[in-house]
């Protein structure tokens, strides 16, 4: 593919994502794919405008994002970003490209997640934001501790370790998920930590099948 064809479907992108955001905004699944493409492979930087044949160029990403169609998408940095808050790898792209806006409208738990974003990051999970809207909908149910939950999540509260409260943190206290148990590190460890899991019987066999498997 030569640089006109690359350019030329640049265009049509930045065109299709133009359009999901100004005309289609009832039917928004794909932006985030659209963001994705335009921005991990920086056609927003050089594209051409269809109708009229012109090349367009951006140093800006912000620019690029506000410029009215069909030069820019015509939209906001904080719309952009909310219609990513599904895929926090693309929301990590688009801090490295423009580090300098405030995002302040975040929950604090991805507030702080935002500011260590440096370009290049490797890749996160989505599980906090999927947490964080698990939590507003057990909240909206009548749920009255995950009502004092969330506006601790909200608050940047820190739990009874002094730990920050975390959307995965307010769900293990409501019993949604299950708390993670570390490996035990040394014999006395797992020796305190068996009789958790184990009932003495199961214990005694456990230590019956590692003996067979260390004669084996």
């Amino acid at each position: 593919m030569n640089k006109q064809q690359n350019v030329q479907e640049n265009g049509e992108r930045v065109k299709r994502l133009s359009f999901r955001l100004q005309e289609h905004k009832d039917d928004q699944i794909n932006v985030p794919k659209l963001v994705r493409q335009i921005v991990k492979n920086d056609m927003w930087r050089k594209f051409t405008v269809e109708a009229t044949g012109k090349v367009v160029e951006h140093d800006n990403f912000l620019e690029f994002v506000t410029q009215p169609p069909p030069e820019g998408l015509g939209a906001t940095y904080k719309n952009l970003w909310i219609l990513c808050q599904d895929d926090l790898e693309i929301q990590e792209m688009l801090v490295s490209l423009i580090p300098n806006e405030p995002v302040t409208w975040l929950p604090p738990y991805l507030g702080e997640k935002v500011k260590e974003v440096k370009p290049g990051a490797p890749k996160s999970t989505n599980k906090p934001t999927r947490n964080f809207q698990r939590l507003k909908r057990e909240a909206k149910k009548g749920n009255k501790k995950a009502v004092k939950l969330l506006q601790q999540v909200e608050k940047g509260a820190k739990n009874e370790k002094g730990k920050p409260m975390t959307p995965y943190r307010a769900l293990v206290e409501l019993g949604i998920h299950k708390q993670a148990t570390p490996i035990p590190q040394t014999i006395k460890g797992l020796a305190d930590k068996l009789p958790r899991t184990f009932n003495q019987k199961q214990i005694a066999e456990l230590v019956s099948l590692l003996n067979n498997n260390k004669k084996d």
